[in-house]
């Protein structure tokens, strides 16, 4: 698939699951100071910084393919704690196509599809946000209507741990490039849900040789052809003599993506799936999907 790395197919090794249970991190610019949390959609993870470092990693779900969830650059912008659900007229009529019985509010309690909380995050009319579940076994995956959906717990603890203003960042990363402990170069691939043109396959064949030239180490090129034919999350050391190798320590993400800015396909607004409406705040008439938006008032 990328005939320039033939140069790198120096080993035949197929790459084998690490032993190390190791989630690598996207290549996202994280604000040095204050919280920033990161949500890679084909990872369905969510990364949440505190000054610039990793303190915590929840497994979340995400849109479906006829509901994506945007990318973007956010804030915060309220959190709700026992919230109603009014559900959207898209979702009614869902239920009316489906023969189910028809919703117009889901009061708190646990068949609320929200969950005990749920944190706003963009403006309102988008009617984002990251919340809780009535049905665990759905976290992880892509099975929302364009919300962030946590396990019960894990929403309770990000409720209580994030603040109004703090920063969120949505990418769609299906390619990722890790350094380990030891210096040794690490592709996850993850597959492509929402069919997007991959604006970062362009840059992996230039990026492997850079890093090649300045290591003045070999890489393997077919391992990194053999990891974006299967696409299954698992890391693949492309830099290790074998490929059964483990992960030393921790992987740290490889700024590539972040130094060359590739453009970010526009994603499709998702519906107001999961807004509490008893508590909407107005927001800019001037913002759009995407923008970062500043509350203009307080959650009640």
């Amino acid at each position: 698939m990328l005939k320039r790395l033939s140069v790198l197919a120096l080993g035949w090794w197929l790459a084998v699951p690490v032993q190390a249970a190791v989630m690598p991190a996207p290549d996202v610019a994280v604000n040095p100071i204050g919280r920033h949390l990161v949500l890679n959609l084909p990872q369905a993870r969510l990364f949440l910084y505190q000054d610039g470092k990793l303190a915590r990693i929840f497994p979340v779900a995400v849109g479906k393919m006829l509901t994506q969830t945007p990318t973007g650059s956010f804030d915060i912008t309220g959190i709700y704690r026992a919230p109603s659900w009014h559900v959207p007229k898209s979702i009614q009529e869902e239920m009316r196509r489906n023969g189910k019985e028809v919703q117009t509010v889901v009061p708190p309690g646990p068949n609320n599809p929200l969950g005990p909380v749920f944190v706003r995050f963009g403006e309102n009319s988008l009617g984002l946000g990251f919340h809780g579940t009535n049905a665990p076994g759905s976290v992880p995956g892509f099975r929302s209507h364009g919300c962030v959906r946590l396990r019960n717990n894990d929403a309770l603890e990000l409720a209580g741990t994030v603040s109004r203003g703090d920063a969120v960042t949505v990418a769609y990363q299906t390619i990722i490039l890790s350094e380990d402990e030891a210096g040794q170069l690490w592709l996850t691939v993850y597959r492509n849900h929402y069919r997007q043109s991959d604006p970062s396959l362009p840059y992996l064949a230039d990026t492997l040789l850079a890093w090649q030239r300045q290591h003045q180490q070999a890489l393997f090129g077919q391992r990194v052809d053999n990891a974006l034919k299967q696409r299954d999350g698992k890391p693949v050391c492309l830099s290790c003599k074998s490929a059964k190798t483990d992960i030393n320590g921790n992987l740290s993400a490889l700024p590539w993506l972040s130094k060359m800015n590739p453009p970010v396909p526009p994603a499709p607004a998702a519906p107001a799936a999961s807004q509490p409406q008893n508590d909407r705040q107005p927001g800019p008439p001037s913002a759009r999907a995407g923008q970062r938006v500043r509350p203009v008032a307080k959650a009640g």
